[in-house]
């Protein structure tokens, strides 16, 4: 037993005496190898406090001019996500209203005459609008207006000029402010809300023209304060606009008097029936001296059911004591109706049917004539996409002068493209 232990022993001492040398070459080489490493890390911390040297300098440097200093300082406090600066928040587009075919003919007075087959441009719009703060914002539109004189009306042979005119002007500028308790603030250029069919341009994506007489009765721009605020029931809505303006008859831009007018425009809406009732009353005065008034109201009802929307609407305008060319005054009126129907047959489909009828005063030497409009359209619209749309439109007018002097009957057929972009 003695004997098998220490030959056990023996054999073990000499394995181990055995791998004595093998272990001491591998240490030698880590040794080695641990060294190398020594000598890079040395290196590379050489390079590192080199380079702090530099940038130290390089600070140094920037701090010594101010407008570098605050550049560096926006770029360190900037948020991500894009870049920070004037156009922050500011988007461009605009409205381009164009023409592929449009052709009128009919009679004037008796005679048979028409205009030639023609293709242009309308209207240019730009807009430009920025959130300055969570609460204010500007808004800038321009209009390029591109004029050939061919929508037919009193007092005009049915022609297309030879030479188109262009302008431009400020269509709308305001800016607008959001208040406490919901209620929001708009200060500048814009379109009222007496007719929201043309104040809030609906009708861009129905109809190409409208009627001549019917589009004097809905236009209005003046320059002034609108307040807004929703009042808000259980099954109805009363959507509000109050309007402090300038009373402009002439121009959107320049006030003409002294006094102001005043202009309230009521949406009621009612929930479960998809209808909203229309209504419009205001006063000012139309002249320079601020001494002869003016009134107007609307009326109207806007019912959507499904893929079916009516829109029904009463206008009417009075100006006291207009001048004759006689040296006499006179009052003014401009009043009518219109009512259209749209069908949307499938997402890309509509039609249309608008009936229009509207009766403006016209100044004679001795007395207050009127002149009548009546039309109806016939309208197709095809929706490339929801901001681009093909219309095409078909009218038929009747025309006349109360005194008899001027008669017009006239067919126009339009295929026009519209884009918002």
């Amino acid at each position: 037993m003695k004997k098998i232990l220490t030959t056990f022993i023996l054999g073990v001492c000499v394995f181990v005496l055995a791998g004595l040398p093998v272990y001491a070459d591998e240490i030698a080489d880590l040794k080695a190898q641990i060294k190398t490493l020594q000598e890079t890390i040395s290196a590379l911390s050489d390079k590192v406090s080199s380079l702090e040297q530099k940038q130290n300098a390089q600070e140094e440097k920037v701090e010594s001019v101010p407008e570098i200093q605050r550049d560096v300082d926006e770029l360190k406090t900037k948020p991500s996500g894009g870049p920070s600066g004037l156009l922050d928040n500011t988007h461009v587009g605009g409205h381009l209203k164009l023409y592929m075919f449009d052709r009128s003919s009919g009679k004037r007075n008796g005679e048979e005459q028409h205009n030639n087959i023609s293709g242009g441009i309308n209207h240019l719009y730009l807009y430009f609008t920025k959130e300055i703060s969570e609460w204010l914002g500007i808004n800038v539109q321009t209009d390029t207006q591109v004029t050939a004189s061919a929508t037919p009306r009193l007092g005009s042979n049915i022609s297309r000029a030879t030479a188109a005119s262009t302008s431009t002007i400020i269509h709308q500028a305001f800016m607008t402010a959001r208040l406490p308790k919901e209620y929001e603030l708009k200060v500048g250029i814009f379109n009222p809300l007496f007719s929201e069919d043309y104040a809030k341009e609906t009708w861009w994506d129905q109809l190409y023209h409208q009627n001549y007489g019917l589009n004097q009765l809905q236009s209005y721009h003046d320059s002034g304060i609108e307040l807004y605020k929703s009042f808000d029931f259980d099954a109805w809505s009363l959507p509000t606009y109050f309007y402090y303006l300038n009373g402009n008859t002439t121009s959107r831009y320049v006030d003409n008097n002294e006094g102001k007018a005043f202009l309230i425009h009521i949406a009621p809406e009612f929930f479960n029936t998809s209808l909203r009732l229309l209504g419009s009353f205001g006063y000012g005065n139309w002249d320079d001296g601020n001494d002869h008034g003016l009134y107007r109201y609307a009326g109207g009802v806007d019912w959507k059911h499904k893929k079916l929307n009516i829109l029904a609407e009463y206008l009417y305008t009075r100006r006291n004591d207009l001048l004759l060319t006689g040296g006499t005054r006179e009052d003014g009126t401009r009043d009518g109706y219109r009512f259209k129907a749209i069908y949307r047959f499938t997402p890309k489909w509509q039609g249309l049917v608008d009936y229009s009828h509207a009766n403006l005063y016209n100044i004679d030497s001795t007395f207050m004539r009127n002149d009548t409009y009546d039309e109806v359209t016939f309208g197709v619209d095809y929706f490339l996409m929801p901001s681009s749309t093909i219309i095409g439109q078909f009218s038929l007018g009747d025309a006349s002068r109360s005194d008899d002097s001027e008669k017009l009957q006239y067919r126009r057929f339009t295929i026009g493209w519209r884009t918002t972009f």
